[in-house]
């Protein structure tokens, strides 16, 4: 009989989530559980669907552990939670403590090292008003490369209040040539990077090779500092920043994805880093858009030229002569649209003089 009740109970308590999530039978989209990915969504529908058609009481202890198994994962989480920066914070020194012990054994020889590396573990803490980057890389015992390789921060301007970060317990990059789990990569990765084997980590939640110790490359270094890219103007004024701006059209606020620089019509433009021309057209409201393609997924755009000065498929050198300043397109008066893109994800431009 109490079995019965709770039975009844917990179908009722199911019945009330299928009304409020909207999704009864296997449609529909769950509004509860932010963040579990499809798979996990359609165990749990199955599950539900399951407990709710048999009732069968000899059937309820497979069901109850079918349901669990599913619903389970969609609350678990391999992060752990950092509140705060502050030294005193317990998590905070476990994590500096574990820093420091796994790059000693990093950079141990192998036949010198007594301990083993601590098991791969990320914290999420979310950026705070007053942090930046060099803040939480300090705070944390964590340096450039892995901040900028775990999160992919293409800048530090990348940050900003409430950007929830993940840290790892050891320093160390992701490897990002897609070498999947077995020994046959870690051998491979074990020649890429002078590493020993028994150092190297497969993290499955991203399905990605963790190489401890080890750092960015030069040219990923030098895209981080905004070293990669220089002016793609050299005269001229900053009329419209990167952010939220009012439209020069609609009068309302809009996210800017670029920089717009006013010159003079015929002004020219040129390269803000060596690349390869993937577009030469006219582009909505771009206007006659020049896209060049950059090593790492980067890319820059150059919108509401008057003339192009190359085509589809030129290779480029920094500096080079792509086109003019126009107002062709979506515009206002002469001036250059430039961005930055990785990945498809606007960047806020960072770049220096040319040389």
């Amino acid at each position: 009989m109490i079995i019965y009740l709770a039975i009844t109970k917990i179908k009722a308590w199911i019945r009330k989530i299928l009304i409020i999530s909207d999704f009864s039978g296997f449609g529909g989209t769950s509004i509860i559980y932010g963040g579990p990915d499809n798979s996990q969504i359609n165990k749990y529908r199955l599950s539900v669907t399951v407990f709710l058609i048999f009732t069968d009481i000899n059937s309820m202890p497979l069901l109850l552990f079918i349901f669990a198994i599913s619903v389970l994962p969609l609350f678990s989480s391999n992060l752990l939670l950092l509140s705060n920066l502050d030294y005193s914070n317990s998590s905070l020194k476990k994590l500096r403590e574990e820093v420091k012990h796994n790059l000693k054994i990093s950079k141990t020889q192998p036949e010198l090292r007594k301990n083993f590396l601590t098991s791969l573990k990320f914290y999420k803490y979310k950026v705070g008003k007053k942090d930046n980057f060099f803040i939480i890389m300090a705070r944390t015992g964590m340096d450039l490369d892995t901040l900028s390789s775990v999160n992919d921060l293409s800048s530090p301007q990348d940050l900003r209040e409430g950007m929830v970060l993940k840290i790892p317990n050891m320093r160390g990059v992701f490897d990002r040539d897609n070498f999947p789990e077995g020994n046959e990569s870690k051998h491979k990765l074990s020649l890429k990077y002078n590493i020993d084997q028994t150092l190297l980590v497969f993290d499955r939640e991203n399905q990605e090779w963790f190489i401890p110790g080890k750092g960015l490359e030069r040219t990923e270094k030098s895209f981080f500092y905004g070293l990669a890219f220089g002016k793609p103007l050299m005269e001229g004024f900053l009329s419209s920043g990167f952010g939220i701006r009012h439209d020069p059209f609609t009068k309302k606020k809009t996210f800017h994805g670029g920089l717009d620089i006013a010159a003079e019509k015929g002004t020219e433009v040129i390269a803000a880093a060596e690349g390869e021309v993937i577009r030469c057209e006219k582009t909505g409201g771009y206007g006659n858009l020049v896209v060049l393609k950059h090593p790492l997924g980067y890319e820059t755009r150059y919108g509401h030229l008057n003339e192009f000065a190359v085509r589809k498929g030129d290779r480029v050198k920094r500096g080079e002569k792509i086109g003019e300043v126009g107002s062709t397109g979506r515009s206002t008066g002469n001036h250059l649209h430039f961005e930055v893109r990785r990945f498809s994800k606007n960047q806020k431009p960072v770049f220096k003089e040319h040389t």
